[in-house]
């Protein structure tokens, strides 16, 4: 409290000198001068003991303190025993086993020094609450801050943010971020219970520290124990690309005058979270899925940054794939009734323009079930990024983004004054479902009083790219992000000493539905020939696992287990359904070599394939493919996915279609985890407080 004008200052001479002198500095002492005994004489003699000649040394005048020439040697035994026990008592604090300090352990694996990071702190306190966000019925939601989406997390790459969550909810919860490979920061940080973290009890908190060295862009984060999401739980966060990052825009465009406002309209991004809203929550829907045998996939509407309408099934589509459709637009299962619909007049998600000559736009597809197509009314879109980063620009009219997906767009504004209708349709193949946003340029408008927003309309049909159905006019072009190559050019990696086809490991999944034991009406979905059930959140997480000896170093299937670190691995992944499912792998993203619908892969490894067939290495790219975190299995087709083990983790690989992940199509994987080299996780991740579940049989509902 003495410290500062006329009382002198604790000058740096190393570093521990400075801790001792701030924490000295809380004595009660509050005379005016020091005293034999004061702190600041212990702390002024500790940094002379530092310093190297007298003349460096401070003289005790110029702290205040009276010379006084007897007691030296008494003062001196007096001034080094207090100074080296303040020292023991600062390591041990430090080095105690606290979970804070297990928190920031982490310092010790990360590349900079902790001096050199920002860290952004964070507090999202989850909730519930009475909602009606597309105006169709009111129902109670998730909520983090009282809102939903959750508010939106800022940082820079490069950051670390240290992010607290509190559950207020009445049940077990986890906050998982996607993109994130926690390289120097530990897989205990990832969210996602049962694998790598205990969900969080009701009213209990954990605080996670994470590192965005290597990773940029909008990511969502969402709750990852049991279904949550799709009720609410669920945000965004934007991790600004560092200034050093290579970016895409000259090959837009070299006029210099045109890349400033490019790199401007990339400072005032636009974020869009596209969400498919139900009328029921889960636990309603999930019961009378159990009871009755009803699918998980109709949904009420498509709604962006939590605004939209209820639309209803749109006129001239009462049929879809030779099925009947109800009033909101979905087949409904044989046996069970037709659900009715009424429009809602609620407000759309308005996107200002601001009189930029450019807009860049994040389209996140946070749904969890329907992938959309995109489009804006008279404006063409440059796709420059998705969730592996900046991709070779390409110029479109309309953009896929699948479930959990992101691509990131920039449109140039040179259309007239006035409103322009951002167009959403879902692509699935069991509804039909559309979604609006408004662009908006400066404008004269008249007020509207007491009546509904407009929804604009365009001067031409020419204008409209995205039908209802989904489909898009022959004029117009289709991007999808997930094959655009990377930029700069980032290639596979491959196996050590060996041709850039080949991989350490390879592993054959095989996406299912088999029969339940324990339930009549739902099946089981599997993608590595066993279910991996919801209550397995409640148990303890993978990356806890003890190999006790070596005849349990398998954990048994759907567990993917026995990969060393540095290991190039190949996931050969062939659909047994009829459909489309997304699949979204955690952690960095990873490398998609190929897809083809329709097909098997007759081959053990992607290096056999290229030496034996010509049309599956055609479909194979090795040189440029796409870097993604979520990618598309097609219907009754293949797909390989290829990454490399750089940090010990427990992750996984799932669908993120809801109705699929909940009944089981989860495959775990242990990167990097083995008997003889097990994870190191610190005693507080291990010892959160949890419930200990003993399942009543193996099914999807335990």
């Amino acid at each position: 409290r003495r410290w500062g004008p006329g009382y002198g200052a604790c000058p740096s001479a190393g570093a521990a000198v400075p801790a001792v002198c701030y924490l000295l500095t809380q004595s009660p002492n509050r005379g005016p001068s020091p005293t034999l005994g004061s702190p600041l004489l212990v702390a002024v003699s500790a940094l002379n003991a530092k310093m190297g000649s007298k003349s460096e040394q401070l003289e005790p005048a110029r702290v205040g303190l009276f010379k006084k020439e007897s007691g030296k040697k008494s003062r001196a035994f007096w001034v080094s025993g207090l100074t080296a026990l303040c020292l023991f008592v600062l390591a041990g604090v430090w080095r105690g086993d606290s979970p804070h300090h297990a928190l920031l352990g982490a310092w010790d694996r990360l590349s900079s020094h902790k001096s050199d990071r920002l860290i952004r702190k964070y507090t999202i306190q989850s909730g519930v609450r009475w909602m009606n966000p597309d105006g169709g019925r009111w129902r109670v939601m998730f909520v983090c801050n009282g809102q939903s989406p959750c508010p939106t997390l800022h940082a820079e790459e490069g950051d670390l943010v240290e992010l607290t969550v509190k559950s207020d909810v009445y049940a077990q919860s986890s906050i998982h971020w996607s993109g994130i490979g926690h390289k120097g920061t530990g897989s205990w940080n990832d969210g996602t219970a049962g694998i790598s973290q205990f969900p969080i009890l009701p009213r209990g908190n954990f605080t996670s520290l994470i590192d965005t060295a290597g990773s940029w862009g909008l990511n969502w984060y969402a709750e990852h124990t049991s279904a949550a999401s799709a009720d609410g739980l669920y945000g965004m966060v934007y991790v600004a690309p560092s200034p050093s990052r290579p970016r895409p825009y000259r090959l837009i465009t070299n006029d210099e005058i045109e890349l400033r406002k490019i790199m401007e309209a990339e400072k005032e991004a636009h974020h869009l979270a596209i969400k498919n809203h139900q009328h029921r929550d889960t636990g309603w829907k999930m019961l009378r899925m159990r009871a009755e045998g009803s699918e998980f996939y109709c949904y009420d509407s498509l709604i962006v940054n939590g605004k939209g309408r209820v639309h209803c099934r749109q006129p001239g589509f009462e049929t879809l794939n030779g099925h009947d459709l109800d009033e909101t637009g979905c087949i409904q299962p044989a046996g069970l009734p037709q659900e009715t619909c009424t429009l809602s007049k609620a407000d759309y998600e308005i996107i200002e323009t601001e009189g930029r000559a450019y807009i860049m736009l994040n389209l996140i597809n946070i749904g969890f079930e329907h992938s959309v197509m995109a489009s804006i009314d008279s404006h063409k879109m440059t796709v420059v990024a998705n969730n592996g980063g900046f991709v070779t620009p390409e110029e479109t009219d309309v953009v896929y983004i699948p479930s959990a997906g992101r691509v990131t767009v920039l449109v140039k504004l040179d259309a007239k004054p006035g409103d322009y209708a951002l167009r959403l349709s879902s692509t699935s193949q069991m509804q039909n479902l559309q979604g609006y946003s408004i662009l908006r340029y400066p404008a004269s408008r008249r007020p509207i009083y007491g009546e509904p927003m407009e929804l604009p309309q365009p001067e031409s049909l020419d204008d409209v790219c995205v039908l209802p159905d989904s489909s898009t006019k022959k004029h117009c072009k289709t991007t999808s992000g997930l094959f655009l190559p990377p930029y700069p050019v980032s290639p596979p990696p491959k196996a050590k000493k060996s041709r850039p086809a080949s991989a350490d490991f390879t592993f054959h999944l095989s996406a299912g539905s088999q029969p339940s034991q324990t339930e009549p009406h739902v099946p089981e979905y599997f993608l590595n020939e066993k279910p991996w059930q919801l209550f397995r959140s409640s148990l303890t997480p993978l990356l806890f696992h003890e190999f006790n000896s070596s005849s349990e170093a398998a954990l048994g299937k759907p567990v993917i287990d026995g990969i060393p670190m540095g290991s190039v691995v190949d996931l050969i992944i062939e659909n047994q359904l009829n459909d489309t499912i997304p699949l979204y792998k955690h952690a960095d993203p990873a490398w998609l070599l190929g897809v083809s619908s329709n097909a098997k892969f007759p081959f053990t490894s992607v290096e056999e394939a290229v030496a034996a067939d010509k049309d599956i290495a055609s479909a194979l790219n090795l040189e440029d493919p796409g870097l993604v975190t979520v990618h598309d299995l097609p219907p009754l087709g293949w797909s390989v996915l290829r990454f490399k083990v750089t940090t010990k983790a427990a992750t996984m690989i799932h669908a993120v279609k809801l109705r699929y992940f909940a009944l089981g199509m989860s495959a775990p994987i242990m990167e990097g985890i083995l008997p003889n080299d097990p994870a190191n996780y610190p005693t507080f991740a291990a010892n959160q407080p949890h419930v200990d579940l003993e399942p009543k049989n193996d099914g999807v509902f335990g």
